[in-house]
């Protein structure tokens, strides 16, 4: 396979990797889709971060492989800026640093409790699995649970247990080791419906 050939497949591997990335990320902040897993949005996103690398090695003499290298590191410098909140943000969403919890509740549904940002408290989110992508139907903070006991945090949490669930509720219990708990939501606006410390 000649030179030429190899830096074809390449671009059109980067390509690929660029518009699945970008599909991905339109699906997230419009409808709350994403591929099946929490591990794989960040190994597409590494795939594309890495791949861009090799396109800049492979196409250095482009003024294009220039310029996205200089863009990289100007993206990189500019949320380290900030305080480095945009860093923060960035590292915890792409590595497993922001996963605290990631627990599959049953076939239909799994639960993750997750931290992006360095200012922000921990939350949870219930994700509803559609074979290689899955929707999040859920997604509650530590403002929303509070009751008697302030102690009690997401972050804090050991376990996710599913309990049950009706057409219009589901029902979780955040495990601490005692007390525990039990919350039950509405599925379709995600709203905390009823809180039970046991």
């Amino acid at each position: 396979m000649n030179q030429n050939k190899k830096s074809r497949i390449i671009l059109r591997v980067y390509l690929i990797l660029s518009s699945l990335f970008a599909l991905d990320c339109l699906l997230y902040f419009n409808r709350l889709i994403s591929l099946r897993g929490y591990y794989s949005d960040v190994v597409l996103y590494w795939l594309l971060f890495l791949t861009s690398f090799v396109v800049i090695v492979v196409f250095w003499k482009k003024i294009t492989a220039k310029l996205l290298l200089a863009g990289i590191i100007l993206a990189i410098i500019l949320s380290i800026l900030p305080l480095m909140m945009p860093f923060y943000a960035w590292i915890l969403s792409t590595t497993s640093l922001g996963l605290m919890i990631d627990k599959n509740l049953n076939e239909k549904y799994r639960a993750q409790i997750v931290s992006y940002s360095a200012m922000a408290p921990p939350w949870l989110e219930v994700i509803e699995k559609h074979g290689l992508l899955e929707k999040r139907i859920l997604k509650s903070t530590d403002y929303q649970l509070m009751n008697d006991d302030l102690n009690i945090k997401i972050r804090t949490a050991k376990d996710i247990i599913f309990n049950h669930e009706t057409d219009s509720t589901l029902t979780l219990t955040l495990f601490y080791g005692g007390p525990n708990k039990t919350i039950t939501f509405n599925k379709n606006t995600g709203e905390v419906l009823k809180i039970k410390t046991n």
